[in-house]
């Protein structure tokens, strides 16, 4: 689904929205020990509509509190950077046509997600499922007029702008987790980013509500479903990389610094999500209201 590899995937994400939504309450979760406050984890959409306000007392008083911004990757990302990166893992010689690895079902919403969006196998040319997924979902969230750059982690680096940056992720590691899903995982995460491309619901919109309105167990169920609901997707987009990074914060912790921590919001949700993985190490970690 669009809405999670944006949530999972800097590089080549955007929710795809058509107008502005209302601010709400978007949940920020404060890490402290022996009640003094050590950081900030906030989970973040990678794109959002143009005028979104998302941004609220508690958050700016925390980015002005942290001494350095902490995101899934710490450069800015350039898009001709990333396609190298993904150039690197993306192709093996001698697959069958995409189409070709689906089951009917998924062949036919492939083939209607060609259709909408001006393409056909011959474009992913003995390219990897994953790969094949993840532009496709790319391209049909910029088909719908989205733009990572209004999105959560530009406006943070500006908020922030004299503070250190750093990442817990590169590009190439990000793809990384991609190429090394098994053949099986990878035409599920296919089928279902061709069922979304074709599908008139938009379920972004209902993501971004729970998200503006700091709906954490609306954001929980939904990183259980879908494709997330695939044991292992899940595992490797989400549990094994929140627990990665759960172990470099709390080294950041305990060295003494003051992060202020945005990952998309999928990473911080149920409990394998930050906040809870935080807390299995000794953290206190609360909602901040």
């Amino acid at each position: 689904m669009r809405r999670w590899i944006a949530g999972l995937l800097i590089v080549l994400a955007a929710a795809c929205q058509r107008a502005p939504v209302p601010a709400s309450h978007v949940a920020l979760w404060q890490i402290s020990r022996d009640g003094t406050a050590c950081g900030w984890i906030l989970g973040t959409i990678h794109a959002l509509p143009p005028g979104t306000s998302w941004r609220r007392p508690a958050i700016d008083a925390a980015m002005a509190r942290a001494d350095r911004l902490v995101m899934e990757i710490g450069e800015p990302i350039d898009p001709a950077i990333a396609g190298k990166a993904l150039a690197r893992l993306a192709y093996t010689p001698g697959l069958p046509p995409p189409s070709q690895r689906l089951d009917g079902a998924g062949r036919a919403a492939l083939i209607a997600a060609y259709r909408r969006l001006g393409l056909d196998d011959a474009r992913f040319a003995n390219e990897e499922s994953w790969a094949v997924a993840l532009q496709m979902s790319a391209l049909a969230s910029q088909k719908a007029g989205a733009d990572a750059q209004d999105g959560v982690e530009p406006q943070l680096r500006q908020a922030m702008t004299g503070k250190q940056v750093s990442g817990l992720e590169t590009i190439d590691s990000q793809f990384a987790v991609f190429d090394a899903l098994p053949p099986h995982a990878q035409t599920v995460l296919l089928a279902s980013v061709a069922r979304e491309a074709t599908d008139p619901r938009n379920d972004d919109a209902d993501l971004l509500a729970k998200w503006l309105n700091g709906d954490v167990q609306g954001l929980a169920r939904e990183a259980t479903s879908d494709f997330l609901a695939d044991p292992v997707l899940h595992a490797a987009l989400l549990t094994t990389r929140n627990r990665a990074w759960a172990g470099q914060i709390d080294t950041l912790l305990h060295g003494g610094a003051h992060p202020f921590i945005a990952v998309g919001a999928a990473h911080v949700a149920g409990p394998d999500g930050l906040p809870a993985l935080l807390r299995a190490r000794g953290w206190t970690v609360t909602p901040v209201t």
